[in-house]
């Protein structure tokens, strides 16, 4: 036991010091691309308002288009950032390999890592904003929107680990993966909520367990006083299974490179 909990120490170290080297990296001396991550998604959602606006309405059935965005679009864009980081690991950071202590599995979580503070900051920050100037309310239930964001978090790990491994394989899978992000807009329900959906494709949309991660986000918002539909059992199961194939992938990936 001992020696278990002296290797987890021995990794956490080596994960810190690989997460301080890749926010130097990503952001030491790049401020507009820190200026970017926040300005993407408030560029986005203000255009859509601004369309609503312009149609003479900023609430969709009674919706803040604003919320229903950055519950759906800010967990994309950390699904797509993270990918494109996960899938990039090794050619970033090859010569660290060569450290007993670092494993492909560090470098990968280190990027992520880099990757969720970002996202979650301007997330905050975006919504901080909005609220200032009354275009929000604080969310009824904070509980249901850490869960949400655990729950988006933990998709994106596990679907991470498995690209990240895939193109270990297959070198092409890191330029397929912007490309397959953004197909899964639909799942994220970035420009809508599921409650306005036939509910036949909403059943086909809860099947992916980013639907159910925004709806739950969005009961933290609403509380009991909006339709949200989600289904935690199904989406704790399916995320543990995507994790244990992300780690296998994973591993055969890193087995094939070594060969």
């Amino acid at each position: 036991m001992s020696t278990l909990v002296a290797g987890l120490k021995a990794q956490s170290r080596v994960i810190h010091a690989l997460l301080l080297r890749d926010i130097g990296s990503r952001h030491g001396g790049d401020a507009a691309g820190v200026l970017w991550l926040l300005i993407e998604p408030a560029l986005v959602t203000m255009i859509v308002v601004g369309i609503h606006v312009f149609k003479g309405a900023t609430q969709i059935q009674s919706v803040p288009v604003i919320l229903f965005i950055l519950t759906g679009y800010m967990p994309h864009l950390l699904f797509r950032h993270g990918g494109v980081a996960g899938v990039a690991a090794l050619k970033a950071n090859s010569g660290l390999l060569y450290h007993r202590q670092v494993h492909y599995l560090d470098l990968v979580l280190s990027r992520l890592l880099v990757e969720i503070i970002s996202v979650l900051i301007a997330f905050c920050a975006i919504y901080f904003g909005f609220y200032l100037f009354d275009q929000l309310t604080m969310p009824r239930l904070l509980g249901y929107i850490y869960l949400g964001w655990f729950l988006h978090i933990w998709f994106i790990a596990a679907a991470c680990f498995f690209f990240s491994g895939l193109a270990l394989i297959w070198e092409t899978v890191r330029r397929l993966f912007m490309p397959i992000s953004l197909l899964m807009l639909p799942a994220y329900g970035a420009f809508f909520m599921l409650d306005w959906v036939p509910e036949n494709l909403r059943y086909y949309l809860l099947l992916f367990p980013p639907a159910n991660a925004s709806e739950v986000l969005r009961r933290g918002y609403f509380g009991a006083s909006y339709s949200t539909y989600f289904d935690l059992p199904y989406t704790i199961g399916v995320n543990l299974l995507l994790t244990l194939i992300g780690l296998v992938v994973l591993h055969i990936g890193r087995s094939r490179m070594n060969d």
